[in-house]
């Protein structure tokens, strides 16, 4: 099952060396992870198709994010993905549930009604459904 969950971020360019610093894709540009400064979270800004080529790089990538964050959880903001299928759900529960391991809050700050109805059929919203308020408006960090 896929959806097309109507974001309008569009995706990374193809030369990794275009990316700034505090810009991580994964599966060759297909899918985009930014940080953001929020209220009292950092912010994880994620655009692009969110699917099975993600999944092996997802976890470690989460981690990663959330150790680059000033600490106090990081929240992910879902509203840039474009398209997801049941892989790329699945894969991204699995990686909240590793960075929960690893010692760190993450929670959903914002999603699309159709990638909410995408956890719910495959009954994983409680995998990443814990909220967490980054505020009204995010401010992107600037690279270091």
């Amino acid at each position: 099952m896929a959806v097309s969950t109507g974001g309008d971020s569009g995706l990374p360019g193809a030369a990794a060396a275009a990316v700034p610093p505090a810009v991580r894709t994964l599966a060759e540009g297909v899918l985009s992870l930014r940080l953001a400064a929020g209220r009292s979270v950092t912010l994880l800004l994620v655009t692009g198709t969110l699917d099975a080529r993600c999944a092996p790089e997802l976890p470690e990538a989460l981690v990663a994010a959330a150790g680059d964050g000033p600490g106090g959880g990081l929240a992910l903001d879902l509203r840039g993905v474009e398209a997801c299928d049941t892989a790329g759900v699945a894969a991204l529960g699995r990686a909240c549930e590793h960075a929960r391991k690893e010692g760190y809050a993450i929670g959903l700050a914002a999603s699309t009604a159709d990638l909410d109805r995408l956890m719910v059929l495959t009954d994983s919203l409680h995998l990443v459904a814990d909220h967490l308020d980054a505020g009204p408006d995010p401010v992107e960090q600037s690279p270091a």
